[in-house]
Order: C-alpha cells, then structure tokens, then sequence
C-alpha cells in the first residue's frame, strides 16, 4: 500500500511541475525574445579535423590503431562538424553553437517552439495552439556535465542537465526532460565505444582518453 501511495505521490508532483512548466512557458513574455548569442568561428578544415580525430577513435576500437594519447576536440572543430551532422530528428536546432567551459558543454540553438511539445501533457495541447505561435523560433540553452557509464561493450555517455532555458527564461532541468517525452532520451544519452575510457571537458577543448 505504501508503495502504491508513493507511485502516486511522485505521479502528483510530476504533474504539478509540467503545469507550472505550462503556466511558466505560456505566460513569460521572455521565452519568445531574442538572445544573443555569440557564435564559434570554424571553417571547413575544422569540420574535416572533427571527423578524422572520430575515425581514430573507431580505428582504436577495432584494433587498426595502436595510439593510445587523448584525442582533443576543439569548439571550432565540434561546432563545424555538429553544423553538418546532427542528427535533426530528436530536437533540430539551427545555428547551433556549442562551447566548452568549467568542466560543462553549453550547448545554444533555435528551433521551431513545436519541436519542444514532445512529451504528455505539452503533445496533448500542442494541437490546441495556433500555427503561428507552434512555428515560432525559440532559442533553447542547455548546459551539463558529460559522464561515461557501463563496462564492456554496455558502455554510454550521458550528460547531467545543470541549466536549461528557453530565451531568456531559466527553466528546470526535469521541464526539459517532461516537454521532449520519451523521444528526449536519445539527445541525453547515447552508446560510446569500449575503447573509451573518459570523457573530459576543458577549457575551449574535449578530450577523449581511451583504453
């Protein structure tokens, strides 16, 4: 019986932070206002360096390369490379700009608002708003921590959602996970090779050490 009161309890209170998240997104005036947003200089040699240090990682996990020094990623080269090839069908953002700092990725885009009304209730209501208002652009910011988890060839990262915000407005971490539902779980974690050991994030840089 506890346990029963207790499944409800936490079913209450999810329900109480995605109706406060509705009344937060719905009636601020700053989720929809410009942000400014600087962006991260590349050209298409950073792009290229992006993908050849990847292959090297590929190339560690099926034994073709010996190497074992970390493999460090720049903002120019993550920015360039995600510019071209992020997946676009979990939440697309574009521009995207993405910067490395105090041990966090940052991680600002613009997207369509609709594309955040993933998750019970914001789909169920998504339908009831205008066309207009669904296709407006809203910036999303998500800062968090990378970790890398599991053993063997069970192994994923995942990153620990510290900050999200829509505009200008500050939002907690869970009303992210709530507005992109059950589609939100492959943006925040996704499977890693066996050969790598950690993921660290440092100033302006992420560095990839592996087995």
């Amino acid at each position: 019986m506890k346990g029963c009161f207790g499944c409800v309890a936490v079913i209450v209170v999810i329900l109480v932070i995605a109706v406060v998240g509705l009344g937060v997104i719905f009636l601020s005036t700053n989720i929809f206002g410009p942000l400014e947003v600087k962006p991260v200089s590349f050209t298409k040699s950073d792009g290229y360096a992006a993908q050849q240090k990847l292959f090297e990682v590929a190339s560690r996990q099926s034994g073709r390369s010996s190497r074992r020094d970390p493999i460090t990623i720049t903002e120019p080269e993550a920015n360039a490379f995600l510019s071209r090839h992020l997946d676009q069908s979990g939440l697309p953002l574009s521009p995207i700009v993405v910067r490395f700092a105090n041990g966090e990725i940052l991680a600002q885009g613009q997207t369509a608002f609709r594309n955040l009304l993933k998750g019970p209730p914001f789909a169920q209501i998504a339908p009831y708003l205008s066309t207009k208002r669904l296709d407006e652009p809203v910036w999303v910011t998500v800062r968090g921590r990378i970790k890398i988890e599991g053993t063997g060839n069970s192994r994923h990262g995942s990153v620990e959602v510290t900050q999200f915000a829509l505009g200008k407005q500050s939002l907690g971490s869970i009303l992210l996970l709530l507005l992109m539902g059950p589609s939100g779980g492959g943006l925040f974690q996704w499977p890693v090779p066996a050969v790598v050991d950690e993921v660290r994030v440092r100033e302006g840089q992420l560095s990839i050490t592996t087995r």
